[in-house]
């Protein structure tokens, strides 16, 4: 689990995903928040639901600072306490909307996140595990899964382990022998992205598990198939906000 907070603020994002389920609310302001279902205002007393892999964004309005809180889980740990309700969660299923209006769950998820940002305690993961149970309890789409082509999935499966060099389409589509307009078309409708897209979230994220590490950023962008280390900021900053060096310098473990 990460856990990101972020104060007065009136920087934006590209369109961009997270390979976990991310949570997130306002502790003051207001965002626009897009997802493939739509666009949101999300304001204090709404959870934002962030399925893994799912194209979003979440930036100001007219430059007005705002302060939120985002949530990254694993999604394999999700699903592991889906299936304590769900057995057929074996990965984690679908959720049933973008925004939850609970008020008693808003209040407990939030009183959990402020405490762990105070300080680890391992009651407060307990209580952010039982949280989780009730919350996949009343909001999975129940009996729904998400089935992607092999062929779709195996590309996808592919760039998520080949984050050392930029993607050339010609030559994915030649691999998995398929017409290069094809496979962006039908990438897009399963991932809500084009194979390049997915391609370089899979490698700023890669990126972020680097920095924490304490990689230096030099080897951080060879690492990530970008040319240089100025091309590797350029690309950082448009998906996360931040330069390569704010996002290593302000991680806590």
């Amino acid at each position: 689990m990460q856990i990101r907070q972020t104060l007065q603020s009136t920087r934006a994002y590209e369109t961009h995903a997270h390979p976990t389920l991310s949570i997130g609310f306002m502790l003051e302001g207001q965002t626009c928040f897009q997802t493939p279902n739509g666009s949101f205002f999300l304001e204090q007393g709404a959870l934002a639901i962030i399925p893994p892999y799912t194209q979003h964004s979440c930036n100001p309005i007219k430059e007005s600072k705002r302060s939120y809180v985002m949530v990254y889980l694993d999604a394999d740990f999700c699903a592991h306490i889906q299936e304590r309700h769900f057995k057929e969660a074996t990965t984690l299923l679908p959720l049933t909307s973008p925004l939850i209006f609970h008020k008693a769950l808003f209040e407990a998820f939030t009183r959990i996140i402020k405490a762990l940002i105070e300080g680890y305690s391992s009651l407060h993961v307990k209580a952010l595990e039982v949280w989780l149970e009730k919350f996949f309890w009343l909001y999975t789409k129940q009996n729904e899964t998400t089935q992607v082509d092999a062929t779709l999935n195996n590309v996808a499966h592919f760039l998520e382990n080949r984050v050392d060099e930029p993607l050339c389409l010609n030559e994915l589509a030649k691999r998995f022998g398929v017409n290069p307009f094809v496979l962006t078309r039908h990438f897009k409708q399963a991932y809500g992205c084009t194979p390049k897209h997915y391609a370089l979230d899979v490698r700023i994220n890669h990126a972020k598990k680097l920095l924490q590490e304490g990689t230096s950023l030099a080897l951080c962008a060879q690492y990530c198939g970008f040319v240089d280390q100025s091309h590797f900021h350029r690309f950082f900053k448009r998906h996360t906000a931040l330069t390569p060096k704010e996002y290593q310098v302000n991680f806590i473990q």
